[in-house]
C-alpha cells in the first residue's frame, strides 16, 4: 500500500524547476520529459491527474502511474514516475513532435524553465548503456518495445551487470544462471527497434489476402476469388499483443502459368525463407492438394498452420496435418487468438517489467563472452567491457 512520505527540495522557488525533452527527436512511439529541480514534484503534481489514487505528492519514487497532465487536469494521457527522493521525474508520453512540446508547454506555463543542454546532460548522468537506449528508444514503433528500452535507460542493465560481476567469486552457479537469462532476453532486445516479420503462405484462394486484411483491419491487399490474384510480396506494419510486426502476404504456391507468376512465387518463397515465423493458411473447406502438402513438408524453425473458411462445413479433419488453429478471415472468428498465438510463438516469454534486457548486438556478444570464461578464463573482463557499452 502507498503511504505518505515525504520528499525534500519541494520549496516554491520561481524559476528553479527544469524540464527537457531528453529523448533524441525522432518518430518513435514514446517520448521523455525530465522535470528536476525545487518545486519539481509540487509542479507537475499540480498539472498531473491520475486515472486513480493518490496524488503523486504522496507516492514513493519507482512507481509508474498513469493520467492526464494539462492546466486543471485536462490534456494528453502520459505516464509519470517520480525518479528518487530528490525529486526528479520523468513524464512519457506520445512520441512524435506534437506530445513532447504539449508537455514541454504546459510545464514552462506552470513556471519551468527549459534546461539548457548541459544541464540535461548533467542531471540525466547516463552511463553509455543508458545513453545507447535512449539512442535506440526512436525507432521503438510500440509502446511495449519503447518501456523496455526505457527501463534499459533507466539503469535496468547497468544494474545487473553490477550485480553479476559480484558474483563471479563468490557464486558460480548462480552466475551462470543470470547470465543465460540475459542471452535468452536478446531475443527480444534485439528486436525492440525493427520488430518481427510473419510471412503468410499458401496456395492461391486459401484466403490469405482476406486474412491480412482481416487482421490488419483495412483493405491492403487485393482479394479475388480466381487465382493467382497476388503477384508480388505486400507488406504491412503493425502491432499484435504490443509488440510490432511486419506482416508480409505472398503469392500463392502453384505452378505458374506466366512469368510474372513465376517472378512473385520465387520473390513469396524468399520472403518465406527470411521471415522469423511462416503463417500457413489452408483452406478447410476444400480438400487438400498436392501444393497444400509440398508447403507442409518444407522446413522453418518457427511455423503456425491455420485452417481457413471455418465458417463452412469442413472437407477434412484438422488434426490430419497438424493444423494449431480454425478460423474465418471473412467473418472474423478466431483472430484474437491467432494474435495472441502469433505473439507467443515470436516473443516466448518476455521479460517482466524492469528487467535487464540486452538490446545491442555489442552486448549479447559481451555477454556470451563471459559465460564462455566462466569455465577457462575471466568473465569479469567480458562484464567491464560490456559495462562500457560493449
Amino acid at each position: 500500500m502507498d503511504t505518505e512520505k515525504p520528499h525534500p527540495a519541494e520549496s516554491e522557488i520561481p524559476g528553479s524547476t527544469r524540464a527537457a525533452v531528453i529523448t533524441p527527436p525522432g518518430a518513435g512511439a514514446i517520448a521523455v520529459v525530465r522535470v528536476w529541480g525545487p518545486g519539481s514534484l509540487a509542479m507537475v503534481d499540480r498539472l498531473f491527474r491520475p486515472a486513480s489514487g493518490i496524488g503523486l505528492a504522496r507516492m514513493r519514487p519507482g512507481r509508474p502511474r498513469v493520467g492526464r497532465l494539462g492546466a486543471c487536469g485536462v490534456g494528453d494521457q502520459v505516464v509519470v514516475e517520480i525518479l528518487d527522493d530528490q525529486g526528479i521525474l520523468e513524464i512519457q508520453c506520445h512520441g512524435g513532435r506534437a506530445a513532447p512540446l504539449a508537455v514541454m508547454h504546459t510545464l514552462i506555463q506552470a513556471g519551468a524553465a527549459r534546461a539548457e543542454p548541459g544541464l540535461v546532460a548533467a542531471t540525466t548522468a547516463q552511463s553509455v548503456i543508458a545513453t545507447q537506449a535512449l539512442e535506440d528508444l526512436p525507432l521503438a514503433a510500440t509502446l511495449k518495445t519503447a518501456a523496455i528500452l526505457l527501463d534499459q535507460a533507466d539503469g535496468a542493465l547497468d544494474r545487473e551487470i553490477a550485480a553479476i560481476a559480484r558474483l563471479v567469486v563468490a557464486d558460480r552457479e548462480a552466475l551462470v544462471g543470470r547470465l543465460k537469462t540475459l542471452i535468452q532476453r536478446s531475443g527480444i532486445g534485439l528486436r525492440l527497434a525493427r520488430g518481427w516479420t510473419v510471412a503468410l503462405a499458401g496456395r492461391p484462394n486459401v484466403g490469405k489476402s482476406r486474412l491480412m486484411n482481416a487482421i490488419i483491419g483495412r483493405e491492403r491487399a487485393l482479394v479475388d476469388h480466381r487465382p493467382g490474384t497476388t503477384r508480388d510480396v505486400v507488406t504491412c506494419e503493425l502491432a499484435l499483443e504490443g509488440w510490432p510486426i511486419e506482416l508480409v502476404d505472398t503469392a500463392g504456391e502453384r505452378e505458374a502459368i506466366d512469368s510474372i507468376e513465376r517472378q512473385g512465387i520465387e520473390r513469396a518463397r524468399a520472403a518465406r525463407a527470411h521471415a522469423d515465423l511462416v503463417l500457413l493458411v489452408l483452406d478447410g473447406s476444400m480438400p487438400l492438394e498436392p501444393s497444400d502438402f509440398h508447403l507442409l513438408s518444407q522446413p522453418h524453425q518457427a511455423r503456425i498452420v491455420v485452417a481457413n473458411k471455418s465458417d463452412l462445413p469442413p472437407a477434412w479433419s484438422l488434426d490430419q496435418v497438424g493444423v494449431e488453429l480454425a478460423i474465418s478471415a471473412e467473418r472474423g472468428q478466431g483472430l484474437g487468438e491467432l494474435a495472441r498465438l502469433i505473439a507467443e510463438r515470436i516473443v516466448g516469454d518476455p521479460p517482466p517489467a524492469f528487467a535487464a534486457v540486452p538490446f545491442r548486438g555489442s552486448h549479447v556478444q559481451c555477454i556470451v563472452d563471459a559465460l564462455d570464461r566462466v569455465e577457462s578464463g575471466n568473465p569479469a573482463e567480458a562484464l567491464a567491457r560490456l559495462a562500457r557499452g560493449g
